[in-house]
């Protein structure tokens, strides 16, 4: 009987030893917050929300692909709530996960971790620039690919010919001012590692041409944010030749020539050369 009972107290020991280590206390540390991954123009960066506290806490991030499946430091110990993350990715078609865990003096958070997030699905990327000018009878219109800046430095332009991730077939979008109608043209050569080209007719004189562009991801349903207008004025040179002088023309011709001479100035210094 003694055997009997020394047999029960260890397995009761036992028991109480395993459910110690399979749930562990909570810590006293709370966990961060509203912890989101987000990109702009293949910049990954983790954001976290924290709550007031005595001391002031540090922080440490975490990330895991799909890859490598091993969780990984990409900020160790910092006191802002932002991590940038780009280094930690292989693959930006790949999903990723982040992590992040407060640490205040010597007592730590559970970690709190980040949705699944996949770069090339979920990041936004910015604008196209663009450069217009007059060449002969044509508008000829530079798409410029967007820039991958990280940490405020240029790594070069958003595109590959290998990875769809990184390329886009670009919507031009070309009405002439005044006019509620917009012509839409589609572009995905030629193109080289910085732009894209397109060249179109000019199809009424004495008029002002406003450009705009977007990129778009079929693979991916990814649509860049729109560029700016950038508009032209395109005259005929013979209205250039006739401003400030008086000939004996029609009145209607008159009117033609008072409104492109009115107008001419208006284009700038910088743009009056593309625009005769």
């Amino acid at each position: 009987m003694a055997l009997l009972g020394l047999l029960l107290l260890l397995t009761k020991a036992g028991s109480s030893a395993g459910l110690s280590t399979a749930d562990p206390e909570p810590s006293s540390v709370p966990k961060p917050t509203s912890v989101t991954v987000e990109s702009y123009n293949l910049n990954p960066v983790l954001y976290w929300e924290y709550q007031n506290m005595p001391k002031t806490p540090v922080f440490t991030v975490q990330v895991k692909t799909y890859e490598s499946a091993v969780w990984l430091d990409a900020c160790v110990n910092i006191s802002h709530h932002y991590c940038n993350i780009f280094h930690q990715i292989d693959d930006p078609s790949s999903p990723l996960w982040a992590r992040v865990k407060a640490r205040v003096g010597q007592r730590e958070s559970m970690y709190a971790e980040s949705k699944e997030f996949t770069l090339c699905k979920q990041g936004k990327i910015g604008p196209p620039a663009l450069n217009v000018r007059k060449v002969d009878n044509n508008i000829a219109i530079n798409i410029f690919h967007p820039l991958i800046v990280i940490n405020g430095e240029t790594l070069g332009a958003m595109y590959d010919e290998d990875s769809a991730c990184y390329a886009f077939e670009y919507h031009v979008y070309i009405r002439v001012k005044g006019s509620e109608n917009t012509d839409k043209k589609q572009v995905s050569d030629p193109c080289d590692e910085t732009q894209c080209e397109l060249s179109i007719p000019v199809s009424s004189l004495n008029a002002e041409y406003c450009i705009s562009a977007e990129g778009v991801s079929g693979r991916w349903h990814v649509t860049t944010e729109k560029s700016k207008e950038v508009c032209i004025a395109i005259f005929n040179r013979s209205i250039k030749a006739l401003c400030g002088q008086k000939r004996h023309i029609g009145d209607e011709t008159r009117l033609k020539i008072h409104v492109g001479c009115h107008l001419l100035p208006a284009v700038g210094p910088g743009r009056r050369e593309g625009a005769l």
